[in-house]
């Protein structure tokens, strides 16, 4: 049986791209199989180290991923995080695969470029936060808190947003109204946020 398995292993080389947290990573896969692949993925621009992987997957450890040479795409879960050479490792364990799909992944891209679209997010029912968007996937969206109005910088600053908070998103462009969780917060000069839905009343476009 384990003779088996080792059959089913490859250590294929490919380039691909993997979609967590609202970044779109670089990859450069090594061992593939029926079940899952080995991957050594580019530091992001929030996701710079082991330990921010092995954070956010406590929360979320669901990505989209994109193998360019298999032309295969798919949604899997990082079953395995770890540094060799000063360089970061996942282990992703497949839940979907689509092959011969790489015209639906730079669909699925098209909806990631930097687009500045409007929203609301709602704190407690009653606190109201414009943003726009910077990243939107599927699963969730990155955006940047605006502060273009006194109101909404008044709520902006007497809300303490925190990892794990759960918000209401609509974004009237998308036609999106969503339940969503906080995965990630960066408070720098513009405080941006990695948000994963939770529920969804009205879907993104069908091309996703």
């Amino acid at each position: 049986m384990v003779g088996k398995r080792r059959d089913t292993r490859n250590e294929y080389i490919s380039l691909g791209q993997v979609f967590i947290a609202g970044e779109l990573l670089d990859f450069v896969s090594f061992n593939i199989s029926a079940t899952g692949i080995l991957v050594e993925v580019m530091p992001g621009t929030f996701l710079t180290t082991v330990e921010d992987f092995e954070k956010l997957i406590r929360e979320n450890s669901t990505v989209e991923f994109f193998v360019k040479d298999l032309m295969f795409t798919g949604e899997a879960t990082i079953v395995r995080v770890f540094e060799q050479n000063e360089a970061i490792h996942l282990g992703l364990e497949f839940r979907d695969v689509l092959y011969n799909a790489t015209r639906l992944w730079h669909k699925r891209r098209y909806y990631r470029k930097q687009r500045t679209i409007p929203g609301i997010m709602i704190i407690n029912d009653f606190v109201e936060i414009l943003f726009e968007t910077i990243d939107i996937s599927i699963g969730g969206v990155m955006l940047k808190i605006v502060d273009n109005n006194a109101e909404a910088a008044r709520d902006s600053a007497s809300v303490n947003l925190t990892a794990g908070q759960v918000v209401k998103v609509i974004i009237k462009e998308l036609n999106l109204k969503a339940i969503a969780e906080i995965v990630w917060i960066d408070n720098g000069s513009i405080q941006q946020l990695g948000l994963k839905y939770l529920q969804k009343e009205e879907g993104l476009p069908s091309a996703l």
